[in-house]
């Protein structure tokens, strides 16, 4: 539309562009679960160890060739070999590698130059601990918690030795 002639304009009448889009607004976590910092973390039983990229275990886990006992299903061992390798790993406030994949593989009794009778016991052991843990990941989450600090630290040349020595490492 035109500009009636009786009506002088100002600079300050004319239309301005406006940035598009909007400047961003301020924006704090406002939703249950919603962490603001580390600060907001919560530790101890039943909360674990974050560690970066723990699903990357998966992944180095279904890489490996694995000696089952009779009637144990790939899918429940993969999970809780990854679940204990993630927990290594997180332990040492880093992602998985396969130095911690090693460790789970000796810890569960899969290492085939773990001691005959040593992989035959852990083999039915794994089926009770492990049945339908997709189904049920408290159960894997108490077998996590239950392992020792300590155990998590060792080499997996260090776990074989003391099983072969008959120690005992996992409490469950």
């Amino acid at each position: 539309m035109g500009q009636q002639p009786n009506i002088e304009l100002e600079i300050a009448d004319l239309p301005r562009p406006s940035p598009k889009p909007d400047p961003a607004r301020a924006w704090t976590p406002g939703r249950p679960g919603e962490l603001g910092g580390p600060e907001d973390a919560q530790f101890g039983a039943g909360f674990g160890t974050v560690g970066p990229d723990s699903g990357y275990a998966l992944s180095l886990v279904k890489a490996r060739e694995l000696e089952l006992a009779d009637g144990e299903r790939r899918a429940n061992t993969d999970i809780a070999l990854a679940a204990v390798a993630s927990a290594r790993a997180a332990r040492f406030g880093r992602a998985p590698m396969g130095k911690d994949v090693d460790l789970a593989i000796a810890l569960l009794g899969l290492d085939p130059a773990a001691p005959e009778a040593t992989r035959r016991d852990m083999g039915e052991l794994r089926k009770r601990w492990f049945a339908a843990v997709a189904h049920h990941p408290g159960r894997l989450h108490g077998f996590i918690a239950s392992l020792d600090p300590g155990v998590l630290a060792l080499t997996a040349e260090d776990v074989l030795t003391r099983t072969a020595e008959g120690k005992t490492l996992i409490n469950h």
